[in-house]
């Protein structure tokens, strides 16, 4: 049994399709392919059936899942001790930062980790939280910031702050804004964001509590877009705070102050990489930049 075969099982299992999985590795799906077969020769079991939903896992399949993903990670962690037995550490880290850089102090980040660790190579990824989420129990980034809470037990989660939000609109609604309760804003134009946002699930219970539903009239799951279409007219939505307040100073937008709501912001990695130097090196380093920013639901 080969490394490269359990990389190729654990791919195929969460793409559930040869070829995304082949893609994936940067591999030839015959590549992919011949790995599984040998893979499960040296098991004795059937790992996967084809069915027109893709590749399913058998009920061996689904046992062996956790198991191979438990040793590829312990390959990869004695993989980065043996590279660290030199005393320096180094290695590729790769970060999702899923909202504004300046705001996740990004640039702090890769200048401390340049100063304290110059073998480590830092590569930086913008998507939105879900993403980050998939990404790092993938094992396709090392870590990430995320908004909002997860109970996924294969991630190790470090709250960092509270960030409050306001809902925001257009800057011509001004007036509507000052004077609106939350019945009106339902019955105003939204512009929404995916269910797997964590400001989805935010908005929808806060109104929802008040028996409203909002009225959606387009939906974007980039940040730039999302403010791009509420400077333009096209509806509410919301922000952070201050955010929205720099961009109502500017008169590009107007804040409903009715309510505030926050959500946690938390950087997560792989909870089987706790132990894992390069891991605790870059906690570290987030951790130390936020406490140093003694940040208080404000941007510093």
């Amino acid at each position: 049994m080969e490394l490269h075969q359990l990389r190729s099982f654990i791919a195929i299992a969460e793409e559930k399709n040869l070829t995304r999985a082949s893609e994936r590795l940067f591999l030839s799906q015959s590549a992919v392919s011949a790995h599984l077969k040998s893979l499960e020769d040296a098991l004795g079991v059937t790992l996967f059936t084809r069915t027109a939903k893709g590749m399913q896992l058998t009920p061996e399949g689904m046992t062996l899942l956790e198991r191979a993903r438990s040793l590829l990670d312990s390959a990869n962690a004695m993989l980065q001790e043996a590279k660290n037995l030199s005393g320096e550490l180094r290695g590729i880290l790769k970060i999702g930062f899923n909202t504004d850089p300046n705001f996740l102090r990004v640039t702090d980040l890769s200048a401390n980790m340049r100063q304290t660790y110059p073998e480590v190579e830092l590569r930086l990824v913008q998507a939105m939280t879900p993403e980050v989420i998939e990404a790092v129990q993938k094992g396709e980034m090392d870590g990430g910031f995320i908004f909002g809470r997860t109970d996924n037990p294969a991630l190790t989660v470090l709250e960092l702050a509270s960030v409050p939000l306001h809902i925001v609109g257009p800057a011509k609604w001004k007036s509507v804004l000052a004077s609106a309760d939350m019945r009106t804003l339902a019955g105003m134009p939204w512009v929404w964001v995916p269910p797997s946002c964590p400001f989805h699930d935010l908005l929808d219970e806060n109104f929802a509590e008040h028996g409203l539903a909002l009225k959606r009239v387009v939906e974007t799951d980039h940040e730039d877009i999302l403010r791009a279409l509420v400077i333009a007219g096209e509806g509410l939505s919301i922000l952070r705070t201050t955010e929205a307040e720099e961009l109502e100073r500017l008169g590009r937008i107007a804040i409903w102050r009715g309510m505030t709501i926050t959500t946690p912001l938390s950087f997560v990695h792989k909870a089987a990489r706790d132990d894992d130097p390069l891991i605790r090196a870059t906690v570290q380093t987030v951790l130390g930049i936020w406490k140093a920013s003694a940040f208080g639901g404000e941007d510093s």
